[in-house]
């Protein structure tokens, strides 16, 4: 794996988050303004106008409204995909914690002293019986940029967003990708290690 791992755009980064982000199974009818929803709860912590507030402080409150019927373990899972199974729980939890930091840590320093982005999300189309994707474009910067939701119906939880595209590039897919290239010469360690050392560069 280069050192590029984790290494998002800034556009990219600002909505890294929002593929976390669930829809409870009492919003099933309207997933689309339910996502709408969410995303702009969190940007209403990540950009709210309180300078006594810490990082600490917002990643506790956006955990919090993620953690009503969804995990980042998930998403981050999926973007491991079969390297999953060569962490021990012990290296799980720390890879969890410090791909969820990274994530939050790097938009809360590029972005939250920036103008607000606006968003605008188009009608749900079907995938198939039980998988949606939403369009959405984001203008933050001064640039557009073209981002799609892919959701899908879990049963007793409602539409849950699983991917997110990026000018059609798959973030998860994306993921998987660089961390098969560690895996073939690297350890779970030295991956976490590596995490280590990106957050230590975000906080400096």
């Amino acid at each position: 794996m280069t050192t590029n791992l984790l290494r998002l755009s800034i556009t990219t980064l600002a909505f890294a988050f929002a593929s976390f982000a669930s829809v409870s199974a009492a919003d099933s009818d309207n997933p689309k303004d339910a996502l709408e929803s969410t995303i702009h709860e969190l940007l209403d912590v990540l950009h709210a106008d309180n300078g006594s507030l810490s990082f600490t402080d917002k990643r506790e409150q956006i955990v919090s409204i993620l953690d009503e019927s969804f995990s980042f373990d998930v998403i981050i899972q999926r973007a491991l995909g079969r390297n999953w199974a060569k962490l021990d729980s012990d290296q799980k939890r720390q890879v969890t914690l410090l791909i969820t930091d990274l994530v939050l840590k790097t938009y809360t320093r590029e972005l939250q002293n920036g103008p607000r982005p606006t968003l605008s999300f188009s009608e749900p189309e079907a995938l198939s019986k039980s998988k949606i994707e939403i369009d959405s474009k984001v203008k933050v910067n001064g640039s557009d940029v073209n981002l799609t939701y892919r959701l899908a119906n879990i049963k007793d939880r409602g539409w849950q967003v699983y991917d997110v595209l990026v000018e059609n590039v798959s973030m998860v897919s994306n993921y998987r990708k660089q961390f098969d290239e560690h895996f073939q010469k690297k350890t779970a360690q030295d991956l976490i290690e590596l995490l280590r050392n990106k957050l230590n560069k975000v906080h400096s």
